[in-house]
């Protein structure tokens, strides 16, 4: 397993809690440097997370695989495991911690 995750790049905003980080723009590892990244986050292993195929279907890997012109400036933003999540074409990623609503 790669450690790409660790040290002050995962350190959220003290005002605001959002996290900048960045995972590689590989289509063949993303979604998984992605999970890697939500669970050292999370201090819990990968296989505990909830299944990112049953969330977003291969979103993530799909940014990757034809990327869009920059000019499009396209990124994909979408909610899990209680952060909203942005990723862009090259990789960035930007985590709002989300509270969980207690019914």
């Amino acid at each position: 397993m790669r450690d790409l995750h660790r040290g002050d790049d995962l350190l959220p905003d003290e005002e605001t809690g959002i996290i900048l980080t960045q995972i590689s723009p590989d289509p063949e590892t993303a979604e998984f440097d992605f999970l890697e990244l939500v669970a050292t986050l999370e201090d819990e292993p990968v296989d505990e997370l909830p299944l990112l195929y049953d969330e977003v279907d291969h979103l993530v890997e799909r940014l990757f695989q034809t990327p869009p012109s920059l000019d499009a400036q396209v990124e994909i933003a979408f909610s899990y495991s209680g952060y909203r999540i942005t990723i862009n074409r090259n990789g960035n990623v930007k985590l709002i911690p989300v509270k969980e609503t207690e019914e």
